[in-house]
């Protein structure tokens, strides 16, 4: 199978420049060691002097040419830096901004986070005292009721603080903060399910007592 042939890499105009102006320094060298080489002992060596002397005059000519075109490759080098220079400052604002932003959307995440680790270790806590015989007098189980509805609300309330949270999250187009936000919410609201069913239960078990 033949060997692909590989494209040349292109050149920038600032290194055209340089090469341009460097090669035509070098043939200007050589012209002016061939004049300086020239005999003058004859007439023919004196008209090769001259024309080698005309050679090295329009060469140099050519330098300045080549020098005035390197110094307009420079020149727009310099402005395309410059320009990158400007790219890169607002994009450092950029990544600053954002990420102060996340900052912020983090804390309040991990303050739900926080916020939701107590709730369901105090619901795990009162599931546990959940050991009710039918003859249980009423107000030893009004408490635990009280407390289940307390918890309930405030799971209801953390909920939506996720909720809002995600909703934040999900406009500044932090979507992996949203969905972990929406997740917390969803844990939240299985919690306080679970804790309504609990308070069901215990309701249950007293039917006397009217319970809002």
């Amino acid at each position: 199978m033949p060997a692909r042939s590989r494209k040349p890499a292109e050149t920038s105009p600032l290194v055209e420049a340089a090469q341009a102006f460097d090669e035509t320094l070098a043939r200007f060298g050589a012209l002016v060691d061939a004049a300086a080489r020239a005999p003058l002992d004859s007439s023919e060596g004196l008209a090769r002097a001259a024309g080698a002397l005309q050679k090295v005059a329009a060469c140099e000519e050519e330098i300045q040419q080549r020098a005035q075109a390197l110094s307009a490759a420079l020149s727009a080098a310099r402005q395309a830096q410059e320009g990158h220079a400007r790219d890169v400052a607002a994009r450092a604002l950029e990544v600053q901004r954002r990420s102060e932003a996340y900052a912020a959307l983090l804390q309040r995440f991990e303050g739900v986070g926080q916020e939701a680790a107590a709730l369901n270790a105090g619901a795990q806590q009162l599931a546990a005292a959940n050991k009710i015989e039918r003859q249980m007098p009423p107000e030893a189980l009004s408490p635990l009721l009280t407390q289940l509805a307390e918890l309930a609300a405030r799971m209801e309330s953390v909920a939506a603080a996720a909720e809002t949270l995600a909703g934040d999250a999900r406009a500044a187009r932090f979507d992996d903060l949203a969905g972990k936000a929406d997740a917390l919410r969803q844990q939240l609201l299985a919690a306080r399910n679970r804790v309504g069913l609990l308070k069901e239960a215990l309701t249950q078990a007293i039917p006397r007592i009217t319970w809002s």
